[in-house]
Protein backbone atom coordinates (compact mmCIF):
# COMPACT_ATOMS: atom_id res chain seq x y z
CA UNK A 1 0.00 0.00 0.00
CA UNK A 2 1.29 3.35 -0.49
CA UNK A 3 2.53 4.97 2.24
CA UNK A 4 0.70 8.13 1.87
CA UNK A 5 -2.62 6.75 1.31
CA UNK A 6 -1.59 4.61 4.76
CA UNK A 7 -1.63 7.81 6.44
CA UNK A 8 -4.64 9.37 5.46
CA UNK A 9 -6.19 6.40 6.45
CA UNK A 10 -5.04 5.96 9.57
CA UNK A 11 -5.50 9.99 10.48
CA UNK A 12 -9.05 9.47 9.78
CA UNK A 13 -9.58 6.29 11.62
CA UNK A 14 -8.24 8.14 14.97
CA UNK A 15 -10.85 11.39 13.84
CA UNK A 16 -13.46 9.36 13.54
CA UNK A 17 -12.77 7.47 16.90
CA UNK A 18 -12.67 10.83 18.67
CA UNK A 19 -16.30 11.59 18.40
CA UNK A 20 -19.33 10.65 16.60
CA UNK A 21 -22.64 12.07 16.29
CA UNK A 22 -25.91 10.86 17.67
CA UNK A 23 -29.41 11.84 17.14
CA UNK A 24 -31.98 12.07 19.59
CA UNK A 25 -35.46 12.85 18.92
CA UNK A 26 -38.43 12.25 21.33
CA UNK A 27 -42.21 13.95 22.35
CA UNK A 28 -43.24 14.91 25.45
CA UNK A 29 -46.58 15.08 24.86
CA UNK A 30 -48.64 17.94 26.46
CA UNK A 31 -45.26 20.15 27.25
CA UNK A 32 -45.05 22.10 24.47
CA UNK A 33 -42.02 24.91 24.67
CA UNK A 34 -40.26 23.16 27.76
CA UNK A 35 -36.01 23.08 28.20
CA UNK A 36 -34.67 19.34 26.72
CA UNK A 37 -31.24 18.82 27.84
CA UNK A 38 -28.64 15.99 27.93
CA UNK A 39 -26.61 15.93 30.99
CA UNK A 40 -23.51 13.97 31.97
CA UNK A 41 -20.95 13.88 34.33
CA UNK A 42 -17.87 16.14 33.57
CA UNK A 43 -16.05 12.74 35.23
CA UNK A 44 -17.88 9.99 36.88
CA UNK A 45 -15.17 10.47 39.97
CA UNK A 46 -16.56 13.90 41.04
CA UNK A 47 -19.79 13.63 39.16
CA UNK A 48 -19.86 17.50 38.45
CA UNK A 49 -22.81 17.43 35.97
CA UNK A 50 -22.69 19.24 32.20
CA UNK A 51 -25.24 19.69 29.80
CA UNK A 52 -23.71 18.47 26.21
CA UNK A 53 -27.05 19.77 24.40
CA UNK A 54 -30.49 21.27 24.93
CA UNK A 55 -33.22 22.53 23.16
CA UNK A 56 -36.72 23.37 23.32
CA UNK A 57 -40.13 21.21 22.66
CA UNK A 58 -41.70 22.65 20.03
CA UNK A 59 -46.02 22.98 19.87
CA UNK A 60 -46.63 19.49 19.87
CA UNK A 61 -44.01 18.62 22.72
CA UNK A 62 -41.65 17.16 20.19
CA UNK A 63 -37.72 17.54 20.15
CA UNK A 64 -34.90 16.66 18.05
CA UNK A 65 -30.72 17.67 18.85
CA UNK A 66 -27.87 16.28 17.51
CA UNK A 67 -24.31 16.01 19.91
CA UNK A 68 -21.18 14.02 19.45
CA UNK A 69 -19.13 12.00 22.27
CA UNK A 70 -15.64 10.09 22.04
CA UNK A 71 -17.45 7.26 24.63
CA UNK A 72 -20.32 5.72 25.99
CA UNK A 73 -21.91 7.52 28.88
CA UNK A 74 -23.93 7.33 31.48
CA UNK A 75 -26.64 9.99 30.57
CA UNK A 76 -29.60 12.01 31.40
CA UNK A 77 -32.37 13.52 29.55
CA UNK A 78 -34.07 16.34 31.28
CA UNK A 79 -37.45 17.94 31.02
CA UNK A 80 -37.28 21.12 32.39
CA UNK A 81 -35.66 20.26 36.34
CA UNK A 82 -36.45 15.88 36.31
CA UNK A 83 -34.34 13.95 35.00
CA UNK A 84 -34.43 10.18 33.21
CA UNK A 85 -31.12 7.77 33.13
CA UNK A 86 -29.95 6.05 29.80
CA UNK A 87 -26.87 5.64 28.20
CA UNK A 88 -25.00 7.61 25.29
CA UNK A 89 -23.01 5.83 22.79
CA UNK A 90 -21.11 7.29 19.56
CA UNK A 91 -23.19 6.82 16.29
CA UNK A 92 -26.37 5.75 17.93
CA UNK A 93 -29.31 7.19 17.86
CA UNK A 94 -32.70 7.59 20.28
CA UNK A 95 -36.33 8.28 20.14
CA UNK A 96 -37.84 8.99 23.26
CA UNK A 97 -41.50 9.29 24.40
CA UNK A 98 -41.73 10.93 27.80
CA UNK A 99 -44.94 9.72 30.00
CA UNK A 100 -46.83 12.69 31.15
CA UNK A 101 -47.47 11.20 34.69
CA UNK A 102 -44.42 12.39 35.99
CA UNK A 103 -44.32 16.16 34.53
CA UNK A 104 -47.71 17.25 36.16
CA UNK A 105 -48.64 17.58 39.62
CA UNK A 106 -47.79 19.45 42.95
CA UNK A 107 -44.90 18.74 45.36
CA UNK A 108 -41.67 19.81 45.08
CA UNK A 109 -39.75 19.74 41.86
CA UNK A 110 -37.19 17.62 43.36
CA UNK A 111 -39.58 15.07 45.20
CA UNK A 112 -41.56 14.01 42.29
CA UNK A 113 -40.84 10.67 40.72
CA UNK A 114 -37.66 10.64 37.75
CA UNK A 115 -38.38 11.41 34.21
CA UNK A 116 -40.38 8.57 33.40
CA UNK A 117 -39.99 7.57 29.44
CA UNK A 118 -39.82 4.71 27.00
CA UNK A 119 -36.78 4.60 24.77
CA UNK A 120 -35.81 2.91 21.69
CA UNK A 121 -32.56 3.30 21.75
CA UNK A 122 -30.41 1.88 18.39
CA UNK A 123 -27.21 1.57 19.68
CA UNK A 124 -26.01 -2.20 19.47
CA UNK A 125 -27.80 -3.31 22.12
CA UNK A 126 -26.20 -1.45 24.99
CA UNK A 127 -29.11 0.29 26.52
CA UNK A 128 -31.34 -3.00 26.18
CA UNK A 129 -28.12 -5.32 27.85
CA UNK A 130 -27.81 -2.59 31.16
CA UNK A 131 -31.76 -2.22 31.49
CA UNK A 132 -31.82 -6.32 31.25
CA UNK A 133 -28.84 -7.29 33.51
CA UNK A 134 -29.87 -4.79 35.83
CA UNK A 135 -33.40 -6.33 36.12
CA UNK A 136 -31.66 -10.00 36.66
CA UNK A 137 -29.46 -8.36 39.05
CA UNK A 138 -32.14 -6.38 41.14
CA UNK A 139 -34.60 -9.55 41.14
CA UNK A 140 -31.33 -11.70 42.56
CA UNK A 141 -31.03 -8.97 45.20
CA UNK A 142 -34.42 -8.98 46.36
CA UNK A 143 -35.20 -13.01 46.55
CA UNK A 144 -31.73 -14.02 47.93
CA UNK A 145 -31.16 -10.74 50.59
CA UNK A 146 -30.71 -13.25 53.68
CA UNK A 147 -28.16 -15.53 51.59
CA UNK A 148 -26.46 -12.72 50.37
CA UNK A 149 -25.63 -10.82 53.62
CA UNK A 150 -26.12 -13.68 56.51
CA UNK A 151 -25.75 -17.56 54.83
CA UNK A 152 -21.96 -18.60 54.83
CA UNK A 153 -22.84 -20.78 51.89
CA UNK A 154 -22.48 -18.55 49.04
CA UNK A 155 -22.64 -20.74 46.28
CA UNK A 156 -26.10 -19.49 45.32
CA UNK A 157 -24.09 -15.77 45.12
CA UNK A 158 -21.40 -17.70 42.79
CA UNK A 159 -24.00 -19.29 40.18
CA UNK A 160 -25.42 -16.66 40.07
CA UNK A 161 -22.56 -14.95 39.12
CA UNK A 162 -21.25 -17.13 36.63
CA UNK A 163 -24.54 -17.16 34.66
CA UNK A 164 -24.55 -13.68 34.64
CA UNK A 165 -20.98 -13.41 33.13
CA UNK A 166 -21.98 -16.22 30.41
CA UNK A 167 -25.32 -13.78 29.66
CA UNK A 168 -24.06 -10.78 29.28
CA UNK A 169 -19.85 -10.22 29.00
CA UNK A 170 -19.86 -12.95 26.19
CA UNK A 171 -19.49 -11.61 22.66
CA UNK A 172 -20.91 -8.10 24.38
CA UNK A 173 -19.76 -4.72 23.63
CA UNK A 174 -17.00 -4.02 26.01
CA UNK A 175 -18.72 -1.21 27.80
CA UNK A 176 -21.66 -3.50 29.06
CA UNK A 177 -18.94 -6.40 30.03
CA UNK A 178 -17.17 -3.38 32.21
CA UNK A 179 -20.62 -2.66 33.60
CA UNK A 180 -21.81 -6.22 34.17
CA UNK A 181 -18.12 -7.30 36.15
CA UNK A 182 -17.57 -4.62 38.50
CA UNK A 183 -21.89 -5.42 39.63
CA UNK A 184 -21.00 -8.74 40.05
CA UNK A 185 -17.35 -7.63 41.92
CA UNK A 186 -19.78 -5.46 43.84
CA UNK A 187 -22.11 -8.62 45.38
CA UNK A 188 -18.87 -10.62 45.83
CA UNK A 189 -17.80 -8.02 48.34
CA UNK A 190 -21.17 -7.04 49.35
CA UNK A 191 -21.80 -10.69 50.46
CA UNK A 192 -18.49 -11.10 51.51
CA UNK A 193 -17.56 -14.24 49.03
CA UNK A 194 -14.58 -12.42 48.24
CA UNK A 195 -12.45 -10.04 50.99
CA UNK A 196 -11.09 -6.44 50.47
CA UNK A 197 -7.70 -8.02 49.47
CA UNK A 198 -8.78 -10.00 47.03
CA UNK A 199 -11.03 -7.29 45.14
CA UNK A 200 -8.26 -5.06 45.18
CA UNK A 201 -5.98 -7.19 43.67
CA UNK A 202 -8.50 -8.70 41.20
CA UNK A 203 -10.40 -5.17 40.33
CA UNK A 204 -8.39 -2.10 40.86
CA UNK A 205 -4.73 -2.63 41.76
CA UNK A 206 -3.07 -2.44 38.12
CA UNK A 207 -5.94 -2.65 36.52
CA UNK A 208 -7.50 0.06 33.47
CA UNK A 209 -9.08 2.52 35.50
CA UNK A 210 -12.62 3.00 33.61
CA UNK A 211 -13.26 6.64 34.00
CA UNK A 212 -16.18 6.80 32.06
CA UNK A 213 -17.97 3.15 33.18
CA UNK A 214 -20.60 4.72 35.70
CA UNK A 215 -20.48 1.18 37.77
CA UNK A 216 -16.64 0.83 37.62
CA UNK A 217 -16.64 4.28 39.17
CA UNK A 218 -19.46 3.94 41.53
CA UNK A 219 -18.14 0.67 43.13
CA UNK A 220 -14.95 2.09 43.20
CA UNK A 221 -16.34 5.19 45.76
CA UNK A 222 -17.92 2.15 47.80
CA UNK A 223 -15.03 0.00 48.23
CA UNK A 224 -12.91 2.59 49.17
CA UNK A 225 -15.23 4.39 51.75
CA UNK A 226 -14.92 1.60 54.39
CA UNK A 227 -11.55 0.16 52.95
CA UNK A 228 -9.27 2.07 55.79
CA UNK A 229 -11.75 1.30 57.80
CA UNK A 230 -10.84 -2.23 57.93
CA UNK A 231 -7.23 -2.06 56.73
CA UNK A 232 -6.40 0.50 59.78
CA UNK A 233 -3.87 1.95 57.50
CA UNK A 234 -4.20 5.23 59.22
CA UNK A 235 -5.62 6.70 62.01
CA UNK A 236 -8.33 9.76 61.75
CA UNK A 237 -6.01 12.14 63.44
CA UNK A 238 -3.15 11.03 60.58
CA UNK A 239 -5.20 11.62 57.98
CA UNK A 240 -6.66 15.17 59.24
CA UNK A 241 -2.99 16.08 59.42
CA UNK A 242 -2.32 14.94 56.17
CA UNK A 243 -5.11 16.85 54.30
CA UNK A 244 -4.14 20.31 56.63
CA UNK A 245 -0.88 19.71 55.36
CA UNK A 246 0.19 23.15 53.54
CA UNK A 247 3.11 22.21 52.09
CA UNK A 248 1.96 19.48 49.14
CA UNK A 249 0.18 16.03 48.65
CA UNK A 250 3.53 13.97 49.87
CA UNK A 251 2.03 13.62 53.29
CA UNK A 252 -1.26 12.01 52.51
CA UNK A 253 0.89 10.31 49.74
CA UNK A 254 2.86 8.91 52.27
CA UNK A 255 0.26 7.52 54.72
CA UNK A 256 -1.58 5.98 51.72
CA UNK A 257 1.86 4.05 50.55
CA UNK A 258 1.83 2.14 53.85
CA UNK A 259 -0.27 0.00 51.93
CA UNK A 260 1.90 -2.47 50.08
CA UNK A 261 -0.89 -2.93 47.51
CA UNK A 262 -1.67 0.84 46.70
CA UNK A 263 2.02 1.75 46.79
CA UNK A 264 2.00 -0.54 43.74
CA UNK A 265 -0.28 1.78 41.41
CA UNK A 266 0.23 5.52 41.45
CA UNK A 267 -2.94 6.20 39.55
CA UNK A 268 -5.31 4.69 41.45
CA UNK A 269 -3.27 5.96 44.80
CA UNK A 270 -4.32 9.15 43.52
CA UNK A 271 -7.81 9.02 42.86
CA UNK A 272 -7.92 7.94 46.15
CA UNK A 273 -6.14 10.93 47.38
CA UNK A 274 -8.69 13.21 45.81
CA UNK A 275 -11.45 10.62 47.05
CA UNK A 276 -10.75 11.56 50.45
CA UNK A 277 -10.21 14.95 50.17
CA UNK A 278 -13.05 15.49 48.38
CA UNK A 279 -15.19 13.39 51.05
CA UNK A 280 -13.71 15.21 53.85
CA UNK A 281 -13.85 18.91 52.63
CA UNK A 282 -16.70 19.97 54.71
CA UNK A 283 -15.38 18.25 57.86
CA UNK A 284 -14.80 20.53 60.84
CA UNK A 285 -11.35 19.55 61.10
CA UNK A 286 -10.17 20.11 57.45
CA UNK A 287 -8.65 23.12 55.71
CA UNK A 288 -10.63 24.00 53.53
CA UNK A 289 -7.91 26.22 51.67
CA UNK A 290 -5.72 22.91 52.05
CA UNK A 291 -7.98 20.55 50.06
CA UNK A 292 -8.31 22.92 47.14
CA UNK A 293 -4.76 23.52 47.11
CA UNK A 294 -3.75 20.03 46.58
CA UNK A 295 -6.20 19.69 44.23
CA UNK A 296 -4.48 22.15 42.16
CA UNK A 297 -1.44 20.50 42.49
CA UNK A 298 -2.49 17.20 41.18
CA UNK A 299 -4.57 19.28 38.40
CA UNK A 300 -0.90 20.50 36.82
CA UNK A 301 1.51 17.92 37.71
CA UNK A 302 -0.54 14.58 37.77
CA UNK A 303 1.31 11.99 35.10
CA UNK A 304 -2.20 11.05 33.97
CA UNK A 305 -4.34 13.50 32.24
CA UNK A 306 -7.79 11.88 33.26
CA UNK A 307 -5.94 12.89 36.94
CA UNK A 308 -5.63 16.24 36.27
CA UNK A 309 -9.50 16.24 34.55
CA UNK A 310 -10.73 14.85 37.81
CA UNK A 311 -8.89 17.43 40.18
CA UNK A 312 -10.03 20.08 38.15
CA UNK A 313 -13.86 19.44 38.23
CA UNK A 314 -13.39 18.41 42.00
CA UNK A 315 -12.60 22.03 42.42
CA UNK A 316 -15.67 23.39 40.68
CA UNK A 317 -18.07 21.33 42.73
CA UNK A 318 -16.51 21.01 46.33
CA UNK A 319 -16.57 25.27 46.10
CA UNK A 320 -20.09 25.61 44.42
CA UNK A 321 -22.28 27.84 46.64
CA UNK A 322 -19.89 27.97 49.37
CA UNK A 323 -19.31 30.90 51.82
CA UNK A 324 -17.72 33.36 49.52
CA UNK A 325 -18.38 31.81 46.20
CA UNK A 326 -20.26 34.47 43.71
CA UNK A 327 -24.01 33.72 43.87
CA UNK A 328 -25.64 32.51 40.86
CA UNK A 329 -27.06 35.92 39.35
CA UNK A 330 -30.29 36.08 37.67
CA UNK A 331 -32.67 38.58 35.55
CA UNK A 332 -36.29 38.17 36.77
CA UNK A 333 -39.83 39.91 35.64
CA UNK A 334 -41.47 41.30 38.62
CA UNK A 335 -45.34 41.17 39.35
CA UNK A 336 -45.33 44.72 38.50
CA UNK A 337 -43.57 43.32 34.98
CA UNK A 338 -40.64 45.21 35.46
CA UNK A 339 -37.09 43.41 35.43
CA UNK A 340 -35.14 42.37 38.34
CA UNK A 341 -31.29 41.43 38.75
CA UNK A 342 -29.14 40.57 41.83
CA UNK A 343 -26.98 43.20 40.25
CA UNK A 344 -29.94 46.13 41.20
CA UNK A 345 -28.59 44.99 44.75
CA UNK A 346 -25.12 45.41 44.30
CA UNK A 347 -23.36 46.69 48.07
CA UNK A 348 -26.63 45.60 50.16
CA UNK A 349 -27.52 42.13 51.94
CA UNK A 350 -29.86 40.37 50.40
CA UNK A 351 -32.12 37.59 51.67
CA UNK A 352 -33.39 35.11 49.07
CA UNK A 353 -36.94 33.95 49.47
CA UNK A 354 -37.66 30.38 47.04
CA UNK A 355 -41.30 29.68 47.35
CA UNK A 356 -44.12 28.26 45.22
CA UNK A 357 -47.41 29.93 44.37
CA UNK A 358 -48.97 27.23 46.53
CA UNK A 359 -47.13 26.87 49.67
CA UNK A 360 -48.87 27.88 52.78
CA UNK A 361 -46.05 27.69 54.95
CA UNK A 362 -44.60 30.48 53.01
CA UNK A 363 -47.26 32.90 53.50
CA UNK A 364 -46.49 32.70 56.98
CA UNK A 365 -43.03 32.76 56.58
CA UNK A 366 -43.28 36.33 54.96
CA UNK A 367 -45.18 37.78 58.02
CA UNK A 368 -42.03 36.77 60.10
CA UNK A 369 -39.63 37.98 57.29
CA UNK A 370 -40.73 41.73 57.60
CA UNK A 371 -40.95 41.23 61.31
CA UNK A 372 -36.86 40.19 61.05
CA UNK A 373 -36.13 42.51 58.62
CA UNK A 374 -37.82 45.80 60.95
CA UNK A 375 -36.23 44.33 63.81
CA UNK A 376 -32.97 44.49 62.12
CA UNK A 377 -32.85 47.92 61.02
CA UNK A 378 -33.71 47.29 57.35
CA UNK A 379 -29.99 45.81 57.05
CA UNK A 380 -30.90 43.61 54.54
CA UNK A 381 -33.18 43.53 51.08
CA UNK A 382 -35.70 40.60 50.91
CA UNK A 383 -36.36 39.29 47.43
CA UNK A 384 -39.15 36.60 46.96
CA UNK A 385 -38.83 33.93 43.51
CA UNK A 386 -41.84 31.89 43.07
CA UNK A 387 -40.83 28.64 40.91
CA UNK A 388 -43.43 29.44 38.07
CA UNK A 389 -45.06 31.53 36.33
CA UNK A 390 -48.01 31.41 38.64
CA UNK A 391 -47.52 34.58 41.41
CA UNK A 392 -50.99 35.75 42.18
CA UNK A 393 -51.45 33.83 45.20
CA UNK A 394 -47.99 35.51 47.06
CA UNK A 395 -48.64 38.67 45.50
CA UNK A 396 -51.65 38.88 46.39
CA UNK A 397 -51.06 37.75 50.70
CA UNK A 398 -48.11 40.51 49.94
CA UNK A 399 -50.25 43.32 49.02
CA UNK A 400 -53.04 42.72 51.91
CA UNK A 401 -49.84 42.49 54.27
CA UNK A 402 -47.98 45.78 52.86
CA UNK A 403 -45.27 43.91 52.05
CA UNK A 404 -43.28 45.83 49.66
CA UNK A 405 -40.43 43.82 48.25
CA UNK A 406 -40.23 42.24 44.69
CA UNK A 407 -42.20 39.21 43.65
CA UNK A 408 -40.73 37.30 41.13
CA UNK A 409 -41.15 34.67 38.52
CA UNK A 410 -38.91 32.59 37.69
CA UNK A 411 -40.64 31.87 34.58
CA UNK A 412 -39.10 30.11 31.65
CA UNK A 413 -35.74 30.45 33.91
CA UNK A 414 -36.19 27.42 36.12
CA UNK A 415 -32.17 26.44 35.94
CA UNK A 416 -31.82 29.02 38.75
CA UNK A 417 -33.00 26.48 41.12
CA UNK A 418 -31.56 24.15 39.93
CA UNK A 419 -28.48 26.53 39.63
CA UNK A 420 -29.37 27.50 43.76
CA UNK A 421 -29.55 23.92 44.37
CA UNK A 422 -33.19 24.27 45.78
CA UNK A 423 -35.09 21.11 46.80
CA UNK A 424 -37.73 21.82 48.55
CA UNK A 425 -39.78 24.92 49.37
CA UNK A 426 -39.61 27.47 51.25
CA UNK A 427 -35.80 27.77 51.09
CA UNK A 428 -33.82 30.71 52.18
CA UNK A 429 -30.23 32.20 50.51
CA UNK A 430 -28.43 35.01 52.40
CA UNK A 431 -25.98 37.06 49.69
CA UNK A 432 -23.19 39.41 50.87
CA UNK A 433 -23.35 43.00 49.29
CA UNK A 434 -20.41 41.74 47.15
CA UNK A 435 -22.54 39.24 45.32
CA UNK A 436 -20.92 36.25 46.91
CA UNK A 437 -23.00 33.62 49.13
CA UNK A 438 -22.95 34.43 52.90
CA UNK A 439 -24.91 31.26 53.46
CA UNK A 440 -27.02 28.51 51.42
CA UNK A 441 -29.95 26.75 52.96
CA UNK A 442 -30.54 29.42 56.42
CA UNK A 443 -32.67 28.09 59.04
CA UNK A 444 -36.63 28.61 58.99
CA UNK A 445 -37.62 31.97 60.41
CA UNK A 446 -39.58 30.91 62.68
CA UNK A 447 -35.88 28.67 63.66
CA UNK A 448 -33.52 31.07 64.62
CA UNK A 449 -32.89 32.79 60.77
CA UNK A 450 -32.05 35.95 63.00
CA UNK A 451 -28.98 35.18 64.34
CA UNK A 452 -27.76 33.54 61.69
CA UNK A 453 -29.00 36.73 59.70
CA UNK A 454 -26.80 38.92 62.18
CA UNK A 455 -23.70 36.79 62.54
CA UNK A 456 -22.95 36.73 58.98
CA UNK A 457 -23.47 40.30 58.37
CA UNK A 458 -20.76 41.30 61.19
CA UNK A 459 -18.45 38.70 60.22
CA UNK A 460 -18.93 40.30 56.61
CA UNK A 461 -18.50 43.91 58.20
CA UNK A 462 -15.53 42.97 60.56
CA UNK A 463 -17.45 42.84 63.57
Amino acid sequence: MNKSIAVIIIVLFSLSTLSQSITIKGTAIGQADKLIRVIVFADQFSNLEQTIAQTQTDSTGAFSLELEIEQTKFAYLALGLEKGEFYLSPSASYNFNVLIDTVVGKGSIFDRLPLNFTLKAFDNGIQQNIEDFNIDYNDFIYNNIKTIYKSRDKSVVVQFVKDMHDKYTVDKLEYVSNYVDYSLAQLLWLSRKENDQRILEKYFINRPVLYNNIQYTDFFKEFFKGYFNAEKTYSYEELILAINNRESIKALDAILDRDEKLALDNRVREIIEMLLMARNYHNRDVIKESVISKLNEIEKGSDYVENRLVAQNYIVKLQELQNSSPAPGFNLIAANDNQVSLDDYNDKFVLLSFVKDECNICDFHMQLLSDIQKQNGYKFEIVTIVAGDNIEKVVGFAQQRGFDWPILKTGDNILLLEDYKIRAFPSYVFINPDGTIAYMHLPMPDENMELYLQRFMDRYNGE
